[in-house]
């Protein structure tokens, strides 16, 4: 009887062992499943500079819910930050097969940066022209256990002043 006891209390621990590492096998996966879609739009041009706005898809494809950070935009051009938005500790939970958006994360891009470092976007800017755009997210994966950085850059096609900005 004894040894009956010993073997389903082995049994159960095993079974918990496997189960906690299948677990924690998906959770890792699913941080590297994340699809992230960016948007970029002209929103306005003024004698300050311009101001950008983003927009920002989550999609988790997978069959684990996840808790995330407000995700950190940072823009580039050409490898090089012109802008960044502001940091926001607020976590976001996006469901199993679900989505999250984040609309309107607006980056201004002071008129001397234009000048200087990004004189092709300004040269866009003004012409209506199309011009490519890096765009870097960044959030934290919060896996209960463990907390994963997560990054990824694309580039974006700016929509400029005849599609819509102000």
């Amino acid at each position: 009887m004894a040894s009956i006891k010993k073997i389903l209390l082995g049994l159960g621990i095993g079974g918990g062992v496997v189960a906690g590492g299948m677990y924690l096998w998906r959770l890792n996966k699913t941080s590297i499943n994340l699809e992230i879609v960016p948007t970029v739009k002209l929103h306005k041009l003024d004698l300050q500079g311009v101001v950008l706005r983003i927009d920002v898809q989550l999609k988790n494809p997978t069959r684990t819910g996840l808790k995330l950070k407000f995700p950190f935009i940072k823009l580039l051009i050409k490898g090089s930050s012109i802008g960044s938005s502001q940091a926001v500790n607020q976590d976001i939970a996006i469901p199993a097969f679900g989505e999250a958006k984040f609309e309107a994360i607006m980056i201004r891009i002071p008129m001397f940066s234009l000048l200087s470092t990004a004189k092709g976007l300004l040269e866009a800017v003004q012409k209506g022209e199309a011009f490519k755009i890096g765009v870097t997210t960044m959030t934290t994966i919060d896996l209960g256990w463990k907390k994963i950085p997560f990054e990824k850059t694309d580039e974006v096609q700016l929509i400029g002043a005849q599609n819509g900005s102000n």
